[in-house]
C-alpha cells in the first residue's frame, strides 16, 4: 500500500488492491483509520468513514488531502488505471 502523504504519525495511503471510487486511507497505527473519497480530478474531497480519529485530526487530514488532490488523483490513476 503506497503512502502518498504523511502528517506526523498519520499515513495517507492508497491500497493497491482496492476498489473504486478513488479514495485514500488515513492510518494512525492500529488506533485510527479514516477514508476520504477524492471525486477526482476536482473534488470535493469527502470524509467517507472513520474510527478513532479526533475531529481536529480529521479536519487537518482532509485539508492536506484537498491541498494535494491533483497529485493524489494522478497516483490513484497510476495504481488503478
Amino acid at each position: 500500500m503506497p503512502t502518498v502523504l504523511t502528517l506526523r504519525n498519520i499515513r495517507i495511503a492508497i491500497y493497491t488492491n482496492d476498489h473504486p471510487p478513488p479514495h485514500v486511507h488515513a492510518l494512525k497505527g492500529n488506533e485510527a483509520e479514516a477514508r476520504f473519497r477524492l471525486n477526482c480530478p476536482q473534488g470535493p474531497v469527502e470524509l467517507w468513514d472513520h474510527e478513532g480519529f479526533k475531529l481536529s485530526e480529521l479536519n487537518e487530514i482532509g485539508g492536506l488531502v484537498v491541498h494535494n488532490l491533483e497529485a493524489i488523483c494522478v497516483k490513484w490513476g497510476e495504481i488503478h488505471g
